[in-house]
C-alpha cells in the first residue's frame, strides 16, 4: 500500500510564503523565523512527497510542476482556515450573531432605544430581533415564561424578578401617575391623592400582557379605599389615551408613557408615588452567549434616566 504523505499547516504556509515572497529569506521575515527553518520546513515537506516542490537556481527558486499543483490547494486551504479562524473569534467577542430582545412599553418610549443604538453602532454584524412582550409574558408568575423558555435572551420588564433561572439588573423605578383630558377638572392640580379619584370612571386594560398594569391600578384603588369599575376596557394605549383625551375616563398609567402623550393630555403626579415600577433586564443563568454577554455589559453601564 501507497502511505498518503503527511503535510500540515506550517508546511503549507512556508510553501505559499517562498512563492509569493519569491526566495527563503524574505519568506522568513514573513512568518517571523529564520530563513534556515524555513528552509527545514520545505525540505520536509518535499521528502514527504518524495519529489521537490521548487526548482533552486542561482536566479532564485519557482515552484515546480507539483509545487504549482500544491500551491493552489495549499492557498485554498489556509485561506478558508483563516476565515474560519477570524469567523469563529468573532463569534467569542460576540461580534457576530443573532439577540432576541423582548420590551415592555416602559423600556422601548425611555433608555432602550439609545441602549440598541449604541449596541448596533459597536456590534454591526449583531442582528437583533425585537419583540414587544408584556411583562406577565415575559416572566408569568408560577410558569415559565418566554425568557425561561428560550424564546428571548434578555427581556427589559417591571419587577420584581422571582426566578431561579434568571438573572436581573435593576435599571430604575417609574411611577404610576393620573392621565385626564385637559379639559379634566383635575387637569391643573399638581399632585392627586388616590382617594381622591373614587367618583372617577378609571379606564383599564383587558389583555393578559397588561395583568401587571391592572394588578397595581386595583392594588391603588385598594388602598384608597374602593375599586375601580371596568365598564370600558382596552387592549392598547392608543386606545386609553384618545378615550382619555375626549373625557371619557381617565387612566392610571407609567408616568414614562404617559408623557410621551403629554400634548395631548394631562398629567398629575399621585402623592406618595404608590406602587412603584421596578424596571429590570432579565435574561437566563445559563446563556453565555458572548452577544449576550455585550449587551448586558452596555445595558449594565447606562445610565436609564440620562
Amino acid at each position: 500500500m501507497i502511505r498518503s504523505p503527511r503535510i500540515n499547516l506550517q508546511q503549507l504556509r512556508a510553501l505559499l510564503a517562498v512563492h509569493d515572497e519569491g526566495g527563503f529569506r524574505r519568506a522568513a521575515e514573513r512568518l517571523n523565523t529564520s530563513q534556515s527553518a524555513i528552509s527545514r520546513t520545505i525540505q520536509t515537506l518535499e521528502a514527504e512527497l518524495g519529489v521537490p516542490v521548487f526548482e533552486r537556481s542561482v536566479r532564485g527558486v519557482k515552484p515546480s510542476s507539483v509545487g504549482n499543483n500544491l500551491l493552489r490547494y495549499a492557498r485554498t486551504i489556509v485561506d478558508g482556515l483563516d476565515e474560519i479562524s477570524i469567523k469563529a473569534l468573532s463569534a467569542i467577542r460576540g461580534e457576530v450573531g443573532q439577540l432576541k430582545i423582548g420590551y415592555n412599553e416602559i423600556s422601548i418610549r425611555t433608555f432602550l432605544p439609545k441602549v440598541l443604538a449604541k449596541f448596533h453602532r459597536q456590534y454591526p454584524n449583531v442582528d437583533l430581533r425585537l419583540i414587544s412582550q408584556g411583562t406577565s409574558e415575559m416572566i408569568p408568575e408560577n410558569t415559565a415564561g418566554t425568557i425561561s423558555r428560550g424564546e428571548v435572551d434578555i427581556g427589559f420588564v417591571v419587577g420584581p424578578v422571582i426566578d431561579d433561572e434568571l438573572d436581573a439588573i435593576h435599571l430604575f423605578e417609574d411611577h404610576i401617575a393620573l392621565v385626564v383630558a385637559k379639559t379634566h377638572r383635575l387637569a391643573q392640580r399638581e399632585s392627586i391623592s388616590a382617594s381622591e379619584l373614587k367618583s372617577e370612571h378609571i379606564l383599564l386594560w383587558s389583555t393578559e400582557p397588561w395583568q401587571i398594569y391592572t394588578r397595581r391600578v386595583n392594588n391603588i384603588c385598594r388602598q384608597a379605599g374602593f375599586l375601580p369599575r371596568p365598564s370600558i376596557v382596552m387592549q392598547d394605549n392608543e386606545s386609553a389615551f384618545a378615550l382619555v383625551e375626549e373625557n371619557i375616563g381617565v387612566v392610571l398609567i407609567a408616568r414614562t408613557v404617559a408623557a410621551t402623550y403629554a400634548d395631548r393630555v394631562a398629567i398629575v403626579p399621585l402623592e406618595g408615588n404608590p406602587e412603584p415600577l421596578p424596571i429590570f433586564a432579565a435574561w437566563r443563568k445559563d446563556n453565555t452567549a458572548p452577544v449576550l454577554r455585550n449587551l448586558i455589559e452596555l445595558v449594565a453601564g447606562t445610565d436609564p434616566r440620562s
